[in-house]
């Protein structure tokens, strides 16, 4: 099992992303390979395009497939939606990773050839995989990337809309048949494949669906950028409109803690002014605050014999990406301007 720990700045730091080059990879791995299986979608394509595969696309054909534990980090570790830059970032990866990211094929029985290769000649054989790739997507994919991409950005639609509806953690719960979303913060994929338990580090979640996965997941995860994970797109459901919306940000953090994070939204307070706009008692909001504080949702500082609580950045995004609506507090008469 893998399990990400999410923290209070990785769920207001979750967004979607589209990779060419992780359509690469998985458009090129075999049947056996544990990120393809028996993807419907991935079979039809290759059967349409097999006759099209330039031999010049060899080499990443051969790394993919290299070892089914995996691919080299540096070529699924891309923060962009156009291959071209992808393959730049593949191009400027440092001597040290390149030799780190290659040390995991020593468990295999035999040195894979093109692992083999990519050693004895270091960053300077990555012109020639890059090309590989390039020369890969133009003959067998670019034909269908307008379509391909049409349906990934439905996708992303479909589940942006679920998380504003009813949470991030309520979206997270249905990308995947293997996924689950913990309430104590923690997303869980259940696999034999993965024994690890990973904090996202105040970086974040980068979901992108894949039209070629069906029954996997990728993760990939980072420490110079938000960990991605590639998963199956999914049908598209229909619309609901009669389903009541849910309190995305009472299903993150509590009811009581977002009315309190929307009082601070409405102008800095004190403790006293706080518990006044809540209606509450002035330990319970103290509770309150200290727990915004601490999650980094707000500020507090000291004026004269009392404190003043005021939004970060971290809480003007949480306010922003779970609006109000029907959930807001009313403003309360505390002498504030």
């Amino acid at each position: 099992m893998l399990e990400l720990g999410f923290g209070v700045a990785d769920m207001a730091n979750i967004r979607f992303g589209v990779s060419p080059m992780a359509h690469v990879i998985c458009g090129v791995a075999g049947a056996e390979h544990p990120c393809v299986g028996a993807s419907v979608n991935h079979d039809r394509w290759w059967r349409q395009v097999k006759r099209h595969v330039p031999s010049q696309a060899a080499p990443v054909f051969e790394l993919v497939n290299a070892s089914f534990k995996g691919v080299p980090t540096f070529i699924q570790e891309t923060d962009s939606q156009r291959l071209t830059d992808e393959l730049d970032a593949i191009l400027a990866v440092s001597e040290t990773d390149f030799y780190e990211d290659l040390a995991f094929y020593d468990e295999e029985p035999e040195l894979p050839r093109i692992v083999a290769e990519l050693r004895d000649g270091g960053t300077r054989q990555l012109p020639r995989f890059t090309n590989s790739v390039w020369l890969l997507f133009q003959a067998c994919i670019a034909p269908h990337w307008p379509d391909i991409q049409r349906l990934l950005q439905a996708d992303i639609a479909h589940r942006a809309r679920t998380a504003a509806e009813a949470g991030a953690g309520a979206m997270l719960n249905q990308v995947h048949q293997k996924l689950a979303w913990r309430e104590e913060g923690a997303l869980q994929y259940i696999t034999p494949e993965w024994d690890a338990s990973l904090s996202l580090g105040g970086r974040g979640l980068e979901l992108r669906p894949n039209f070629f996965l069906q029954d996997g997941i990728a993760a990939v995860p980072t420490e110079h950028g938000p960990t991605t994970l590639n998963y199956p797109i999914g049908p598209r459901r229909p619309e609901h409109p009669s389903t009541p919306r849910t309190d995305g940000l009472a299903y993150l953090i509590g009811s009581a803690r977002a009315r309190a994070l929307r009082a601070i939204g409405q102008g800095s307070c004190t403790t006293a002014q706080l518990a006044k706009r809540l209606r509450i008692t002035a330990p319970s909001a103290s509770a309150h605050a200290t727990a915004l504080r601490t999650a980094g949702a707000i500020t507090t500082e000291r004026e004269g014999r009392q404190v003043r609580h005021a939004l970060t950045q971290l809480g003007h995004d949480l306010l922003r990406s779970n609006p109000a609506e029907h959930h807001a507090i009313p403003p309360q008469g505390d002498g504030t301007v």
